[in-house]
């Protein structure tokens, strides 16, 4: 099983997500030759992402590959598994709450300058 991550228009995604109170909570769509699955209860998705089994990357994924190298985006099985453990320390949420000050003002920064550009009309 891989999961598809499928940038769609906010219309599309409203008419997909109105669709899954008629069908339920899962809701499959055909996009060519691709199957979308769509799950709506944050249940069913932290199932799958927390699955040590369905790891795969979809086959889009390749085309990333010459830029980004084999490594843990791209990765899947054991070579996934290594560089996750590697880098899993650095989310620790000891290590995330010393940055919360760089966080907020970084993130101060970026809205004073969308608000620079939405005034400009850029």
């Amino acid at each position: 099983m891989c999961i598809v991550y499928v940038y769609v228009k906010t219309d599309i995604f409203k008419r997909v997500y109105s669709k899954s109170f008629e069908f339920g909570n899962i809701v499959k769509m055909w996009a060519g030759p691709k199957l979308l699955i769509f799950l709506t209860d944050p249940r069913d998705v932290e199932i799958i992402l927390s699955s040590h089994v369905h790891i795969d990357k979809a086959s889009e994924y390749r085309f990333f590959k010459p830029w980004l190298g084999d490594g843990l985006l791209i990765s899947t099985g054991q070579k996934w598994r290594a560089h996750r453990k590697l880098i899993a320390p650095t989310f620790h949420l000891n290590v995330l709450k010393s940055f919360i000050d760089l966080f907020n003002a970084n993130s101060r920064d970026v809205i004073q300058k969308l608000k620079k550009r939405i005034r400009k009309g850029v």
